[in-house]
């Protein structure tokens, strides 16, 4: 008997502390922890693997923290899939309120190839073609660059290099360099 108290006696208070916590999730107001940021235009580009592009984000920042996350949509022909994508992704970032702020980041997007321009092969098939180029994929990617603010903080310009692993076969990753500016603060 005495260990199937115990287990009631555990489960009550397991019981006790999971409403609690869920009243508290339920009051959880996530904008007293968030600061919008602004947004912001890009243009990306890798001349070597003929990957050129536009991306308009949305920022946000963590209050009183470094901590940025930048939403964002993209449009760029790949020139390794031989397709043009458009995208959405989240990266998250490392980056100081200062005037000129170095940052580091992280983050992921989902790709969908609008036009596949390989879908009718008119030739002898090549057997070293991948068999999924110009689908779509995921990408994880890394970052780092540098945000330089106006005096006023209602502007802002930014170059970036970025490395971004796709989530198809093979060795299909790639660089992208990039130049922004917003309204940020």
């Amino acid at each position: 008997m005495k260990k199937s108290g115990i287990c009631v006696a555990a489960a009550a208070a397991l019981l006790c502390v999971a409403a609690t916590a869920a009243a508290d999730w339920m009051d959880f107001d996530g904008e007293a922890y968030e600061e919008p940021a602004g947004s912001s235009f890009a243009v990306l580009l890798n001349p070597r693997d003929e990957i050129y592009g536009i991306g308009m984000g949305w920022g946000m920042w963590l209050v009183n923290t470094p901590v940025f996350a930048d939403y964002a949509a993209t449009f760029f022909n790949n020139g390794i899939e031989d397709a043009f994508y458009g995208g959405f992704g989240l990266t998250l970032r490392l980056m100081p309120h200062w005037k000129v702020a170095p940052f580091v980041g992280a983050g992921g997007a989902y790709n969908w190839s609008w036009s596949r321009r390989n879908d009718a092969p008119t030739g002898p098939q090549d057997s070293t073609e991948p068999s999924d180029r110009g689908e779509p994929y995921w990408d994880g990617h890394v970052e780092a660059g540098l945000r330089i603010w106006r005096a006023n903080r209602a502007g802002l310009f930014e170059v970036l290099g970025r490395y971004c692993r796709v989530s198809l076969q093979g060795n299909r990753d790639y660089w992208l360099v990039g130049i922004s500016t917003g309204t940020g603060f």
